[in-house]
């Protein structure tokens, strides 16, 4: 048993980016071959039975925390404020290739977004969703430089549970709005888990921060 536990703490990386890719592909599959919608629709006919007044403005409050001018304008205080220069460097860096990968993805795949059910305004494709993808790959990070902080370990299990719930909220509060079909949702975590295993490798490790 230790000896297993000490193989998965090895390789938990590649374990968790080879299963975000068999998902994310998964995806794509059903997609392609139009076997998703009941899927979708399940998952949307279950989040909308939450809906009233106080549930959308809620939702509303969480789809903002990864809304394009709040990630841009929270980056560029974490830079100027921040006396890690480094690590806010590798926050701005991260979100900017996040964003592209999401934009690149979305003409790839040209999916339209859900109609007649939305609850706010979005424009663009639909998948993968954006929102997923970047907070994932934003508060995740996060979660990472927290779990590297010389911290005490019950502050960095309460930091890490808040911003694992505040991912998945955002996730779920796209599909409750009508903006983004379920699969678009689990897609993007899929895709971004694996992008920001890739980019902790190639850029946090390289730093030594």
């Amino acid at each position: 048993m230790n000896n297993f536990l000490k193989t998965c703490r090895k390789y938990w990386k590649k374990v968790i980016f080879t299963l975000s890719i068999i998902l994310f592909t998964f995806i794509i599959i059903l997609l392609l071959t139009n076997n998703i919608s009941t899927f979708d629709n399940k998952i949307y006919n279950l989040i909308i039975k939450l809906k009233c007044e106080p549930v959308t403005i809620f939702f509303k409050f969480i789809s903002f925390l990864c809304s394009t001018w709040f990630i841009i304008i929270s980056t560029i205080i974490i830079m100027i404020f921040s006396k890690n220069k480094k690590n806010a460097f590798l926050i701005a860096l991260n979100v900017l290739l996040c964003g592209l990968l999401n934009q690149s993805l979305k003409f790839i795949f040209l999916r339209e977004r859900p109609l007649d059910i939305n609850l706010i305004i979005e424009n663009g494709y639909s998948f993968p969703s954006g929102h997923s993808m970047v907070s994932l790959a934003y508060y995740g990070f996060f979660l990472y430089i927290i779990d590297h902080k010389k911290m005490k370990n019950k502050y960095k299990l309460l930091y890490s549970s808040l911003l694992a719930i505040l991912v998945l909220l955002i996730g779920i509060s796209r599909i409750y709005l009508g903006v983004h079909f379920a699969s678009d949702v689990i897609a993007g975590y899929a895709i971004s888990m694996a992008y920001l295993i890739v980019y902790i490798k190639l850029f946090w490790n390289k730093m030594k921060i």
